[in-house]
């Protein structure tokens, strides 16, 4: 037993939680992963539901969003008649820990990772069950669905291929949990699809070049372009034909400038490039892509940029300093706040987490320390901000860009957050 406490706004609950049992590390199947747990608990289904990972409880915790709030199984007594509060609803599964989650495009299912045995884990998140789990060849730092949440691709980048470099995506069929594909990128370190589901672009670990395999093509295709800068993510035009590349650059170890590159998939051309300060992130928000990172030598300050992708033009004149450390995610607030995460940041005297208000692209106040922040999420309808910084979730009230007074605190070291519901 760990026990542990649970505060909302002002209130001390104390709770005993049982870490779920280990399970047997899987190995690579080339057909099938497992199927359901019949013995999950059911949970009850609360509105406006977010699913938070707890990489100690192996488990994910349940918020409703809209009035920052946990459900708690009932209070019993025990034998010697004491009052003994109920625990925290929560969804257990076959994971031993947990971190990264992600949302499916039609918002049926969430997966989740459980690093300790390199497998991902499909919840149901209706009934908030897990329905079956996918055992990858390694460790995969992302997972991404495709457009109609059919089929998840996860890269490996230590998978091993015969005759080859280590590096294969792996694709996986989620209504069967079997492994329908392996595609081979050496060093395979993140993917991004495009919006009709035709090209998966593939990005790899100290690459200046990235893969673009065409799979409707038959046999699948793969083309390798050339002439980028350690890219590591991309965003596409409605036809899906046009990809908006991030070039981290010095920052992910190349000798050529950060900057967001167009390139035109069917005829494999970069056609437009747009310096900046610093690109590990990106957000796109219609036409605007805004964009994060930090520049080299170490110590220099982060940046945040706009970028108008429609004439591949900048927005900003010139970069907007902001906190320091390796950002990889962001939130947009419906009061125009981003919010950027970082993390293998200083935290000293400013912390891991930055605020621009891209009305006119200016940074807010720095922050205080809090640790690393693994997740974010903005919140419909309110102008709040969840933040999972230094393993705890922080509810930001986005007008005052400081924590609301009611906070929901879960013993344990949180990691992921997406809303569901």
């Amino acid at each position: 037993m760990a026990n542990h406490s649970v505060l909302t706004g002002s209130r001390w609950m104390r709770l005993a939680l049982v870490v779920p049992s280990l399970i047997a590390v899987l190995t690579l199947a080339a057909c099938g992963g497992g199927g359901p747990n019949p013995n999950a608990p059911q949970v009850a289904n609360i509105s406006n539901a977010a699913f938070i990972s707890n990489t100690y409880s192996g488990a994910l915790q349940l918020v409703d969003t809209q009035n920052d709030t946990t459900s708690f199984t009932q209070q019993t007594t025990n034998s010697a008649g004491q009052e003994v509060q109920g625990q925290p609803v929560q969804i257990t599964f076959g994971a031993t820990t947990v971190s990264y989650e992600v949302l499916s495009p039609n918002k049926n299912d969430t997966l989740v990772y459980d690093p300790a045995t390199f497998a991902l884990y499909i919840i149901d998140n209706a009934s908030q069950t897990e329905n079956g789990s996918l055992p990858l060849a390694g460790p995969a730092s992302m997972a991404a669905f495709s457009p109609d949440s059919s089929t998840v691709y996860a890269p490996v980048p230590s998978a091993g291929v015969s005759g080859s470099s280590p590096g294969v995506v792996q694709a996986w069929s989620v209504s069967s949990f079997s492994n329908t594909a392996n595609y081979t990128v050496p060093a395979a370190k993140s993917v991004a699809v495009s919006p009709n589901g035709t090209y998966l672009l593939v990005f790899s670990n100290n690459s200046d070049a990235l893969t673009v395999i065409n799979l409707t093509a038959s046999p699948v295709t793969y083309s390798r372009i050339s002439g980028f800068a350690r890219p590591v993510n991309a965003f596409f035009s409605s036809d899906g034909n046009t990809a908006y590349v991030l070039n981290c650059g010095p920052e992910c170890g190349s000798s050529n400038p950060a900057s967001v590159m167009q390139l035109n998939i069917p005829s494999q051309t970069i056609t437009a490039t747009v310096p900046v300060g610093g690109a590990s992130v990106g957000l796109l928000n219609n036409q605007t892509l805004y964009v994060a990172g930090s520049p080299v030598p170490p110590g220099t300050k982060s940046t945040f940029d706009a970028v108008n992708i429609s004439n591949m033009t900048r927005i900003t004149a010139n970069s907007v300093p902001i906190s320091d450390g390796f950002h990889t995610t962001m939130a947009l607030a419906q009061n125009n706040k981003l919010y950027i995460g970082a993390n293998q940041c200083s935290n000293t005297t400013v912390g891991c987490l930055s605020v621009v208000n891209v009305s006119n692209n200016t940074a807010d106040a720095a922050l205080p320390p809090k640790g690393a922040v693994t997740s974010l999420l903005a919140i419909t309808n309110r102008n709040v901000v969840y933040a999972i910084e230094g393993g705890f979730l922080v509810i930001y009230d986005t007008t005052t860009d400081q924590p609301q007074q009611t906070q929901i605190i879960f013993t344990g070291a949180l990691y992921g957050i997406v809303q569901v519901d």
